[in-house]
């Protein structure tokens, strides 16, 4: 006989997906300075995934920001690619503030999450802006890393 697994936690309606919705909203806004123009911004479901190029022109820096909320404990693993530099990043589901990466202006760069299968219900929120170099903290390119 096979053994029993019970289906992935989900939301009980559209209330859950609404106050998901706040809470990551709330995490995004924690991490973003007043001083940042909002350029780009999406939201996509877990089986969805997320796989965006996104245009970062001139030498401005800019912060890509990204939260996602699911009915249980969940990790994403987020990827950064510019031309043949890729950086991995794990993104934990349900954090008061979103993660925020630097990358520099200059050519676009992709954001991907690997879509989940089966029913995992969750939502992923994200925002590309500019800002001053004082948006840009330790490490000016989270893309290619800083080094020690």
């Amino acid at each position: 006989m096979g053994k029993y697994t019970s289906p992935p936690p989900t939301w009980e309606g559209k209330e859950d997906v609404e106050e998901a919705m706040q809470r990551a909203a709330r995490a995004l806004d924690a991490v973003e300075s007043k001083g940042v123009f909002r350029e780009d911004s999406g939201t996509a479901t877990l089986i969805e995934g997320l796989n965006r190029t996104l245009t970062t022109k001139g030498r401005k820096p800019y912060t890509f920001a990204i939260s996602c909320q699911t009915p249980s404990a969940h990790t994403l693993t987020l990827t950064l690619m510019r031309g043949d530099t890729t950086s991995e990043w794990d993104v934990a589901c349900g954090d008061r503030e979103a993660d925020r990466f630097a990358i520099p202006g200059g050519t676009p760069f992709t954001a991907r999450v690997t879509p989940v299968s089966g029913r995992a219900e969750g939502i992923i929120i994200w925002r590309l802006g500019t800002g001053g170099v004082e948006e840009v903290q330790d490490c000016a390119d989270d893309i290619t890393g800083c080094g020690s």
